[in-house]
């Protein structure tokens, strides 16, 4: 099993940079650049990326405090908040989708693909409302993540003693975490979601050191609680981020 795909999201920081430009926090240019950075180039249908910034601006609520944008994540242990018999959920990669919401009873789902040669998304329209996720406050997803923190550091300590040729461990996991935090966030984002992502990063650059990094996997089912705290916390982080884009939208209206 590839670790990246469980505990990276790059989906994580789209969704918080098309939020930030759908309530004119970013501008239209820095968006485009920041899309590029997590990915490559992005397509949509026959189209450049622009036509599905169009088509996101078309529909999307900014006058609900409900989430406009919700990042959906999945794996092992969590199951995607889409309908089982949606033709999205048969679209979901591990890298998970977005949710653009137009009302209470339509929502349309963007399926990302990555690839060597970009983002190729897909739109999928749902006139149900979607299920709930699993909604819980910024402080418990961090105090889950701080308790997995603590977990998977003894892990990588215990893998990295005696059995593995592993002489920083560390130093490692300080690389990874390089590789997590580009290409940032939009400055809009709160200070609690920005400690949530980057405590996320940390559980999963040390879950890849153990098991990608060392090649150690006979721990992968401990760390599926893991996965599930770090994927909970990036939807988490998401909500809360475009929430506060939200009120302070509606404060300056």
């Amino acid at each position: 099993m590839y670790t990246r795909a469980e505990v990276y999201s790059p989906l994580q920081n789209t969704a918080v940079w098309i939020a930030a430009w759908l309530y004119a926090a970013e501008s239209s240019d820095t968006l485009i650049d920041a899309l590029h950075d997590l990915g490559g180039v992005h397509t949509f249908g026959e189209g450049p990326v622009s036509d599905l910034l169009n088509n996101i601006r078309a529909v999307a609520d900014l006058t609900n405090p409900e989430p406009v944008v919700r990042l959906i994540l999945w794996g092992p242990g969590q199951a995607a908040a889409i309908a089982p018999s949606s033709p999205a959920f048969a679209a979901l990669t591990p890298a998970g989708a977005l949710a653009i919401r137009e009302n209470d009873e339509v929502a349309h789902l963007l399926v990302p693909s990555y690839d060597k040669g970009g983002v190729r998304w897909r739109w999928f329209v749902e006139h149900e409302r979607l299920p709930e996720p699993a909604w819980i406050s910024p402080g418990e997803a961090d105090r889950l993540l701080s308790q997995a923190t603590e977990k998977a550091a003894q892990l990588i300590e215990a893998v990295g003693g005696a059995d593995h040729d592993l002489p920083a461990p560390r130093l490692t996991v300080g690389t990874l975490s390089d590789f997590y935090d580009t290409p940032g966030l939009p400055n809009s984002v709160t200070p609690r979601a920005a400690k949530l992502f980057a405590r996320a990063d940390q559980v999963a650059a040390i879950i890849e050191t153990v098991t990608d990094k060392v090649g150690d996997h006979s721990l992968d089912p401990h760390l599926f609680s893991l996965w599930r705290h770090i994927r909970t916390a990036r939807m988490v982080g998401v909500a809360d981020a475009v929430h506060d884009l939200w009120r302070l939208s509606a404060f300056n209206s």
